[in-house]
């Protein structure tokens, strides 16, 4: 009967310092927006592997616990026919997809698709692509 008391206790004791740890990250979480940035050139050549990287900050301050980070690309008057890139976190708020450019004296917008603390943003970055 101790021994099942003692385990009860435990138990119960644990659970409230999670819920406690829970109720402290709520309360630390921001309501200023998240700032999401491109931080490519606004050229490239044909067939130029390209690593994208996506910059997300909060308050001057990286975030490194994105929800999601998907980055659509499509070429000028075609976003019906966009693609998405699923985007990777390498460090200090950075996230990162691979793209190459396939289309010559074009216009590509990129917009990255960002979930993050609650906020969603998705601002467009333009790319012009030449034959080199």
């Amino acid at each position: 009967m101790k021994r099942r008391m003692l385990i009860f206790v435990g138990a119960c004791f644990l659970l409230s310092a999670c819920n406690s740890n829970q109720e402290e990250q709520e309360l630390t979480l921001s309501t200023e927006p998240i700032n999401v940035e491109v931080l490519n050139d606004t050229t490239a050549t044909l067939d130029e592997e390209w690593t994208l990287q996506v910059e997300v900050t909060q308050e001057d301050e990286p975030v490194e616990d994105a929800n999601e980070v998907v980055i659509e690309v499509w070429t000028e008057g075609n976003k019906e026919n966009s693609a998405m890139i699923p985007a990777e976190h390498s460090a200090d708020g950075i996230y990162e997809a691979e793209l190459a450019f396939q289309e010559k004296d074009t216009t590509y917008s990129i917009q990255p698709h960002v979930t993050a603390r609650g906020m969603h943003s998705m601002p467009v970055h333009e790319v012009e692509v030449t034959d080199g």
